[in-house]
């Protein structure tokens, strides 16, 4: 496992890791790649989809079936006001909010993906954490955002690092 250098885990800044498997991923109907939004840029104000195996209420039990939900991804201004607190990193990191739904417990490490046509998905965020007042909508989810990190990525993943390339067995 490849952890970022600047990862802490008090305020969940660098909240990313590179998992390198045994053996490559068999793509199908239940499993399947997703393309990385590495390059910079904007995705405020955008519809996106959430899903992770996490509970469905804060620190309950986690389900044995994937999950998913439709949220909004929000202005960095508003991350950043509902979560300065928690150490919220404009740039870095983003949020999304949809009340009655979010990401929970046992959600982290989930992706958060905008539609990029039929059945095709761009991965921009990585879930990292929820509020402490609990999941289901009562402040934004918080999330890595993909593009902060393309340069990181593309150096983890280089046969010069010691790592396979990244479409052949790495998960984020």
């Amino acid at each position: 496992m490849l952890i970022h250098k600047d990862y802490d885990m008090y305020t969940s800044k660098h909240d990313i890791a590179l998992l390198e498997v045994k053996y490559p991923f068999t793509f199908g109907e239940d499993v399947s790649p997703i393309c990385l939004q590495v390059a910079p840029g904007p995705i405020v104000d955008k519809d996106a989809v959430a899903a992770g195996w996490g509970s469905a209420y804060y620190k309950g039990l986690a389900f044995d079936i994937l999950r998913h939900t439709s949220v909004t991804i929000y202005p960095d201004q508003i991350c950043s006001m509902m979560h300065w607190r928690y150490g919220y990193t404009p740039g870095i990191q983003c949020c999304s909010f949809k009340r009655g739904t979010g990401v929970c417990s046992g959600d982290s490490g989930g992706p958060l993906m905008i539609r990029t046509g039929v059945d095709r998905f761009q991965q921009v965020g990585i879930s990292s954490y929820v509020s402490p007042l609990g999941c289901g909508g009562k402040e934004p989810d918080v999330y890595t955002r993909v593009n902060a990190y393309g340069l990181w990525l593309t150096q983890g993943v280089s046969s010069s690092a010691g790592y396979m390339p990244l479409q052949t067995a790495y998960m984020l």
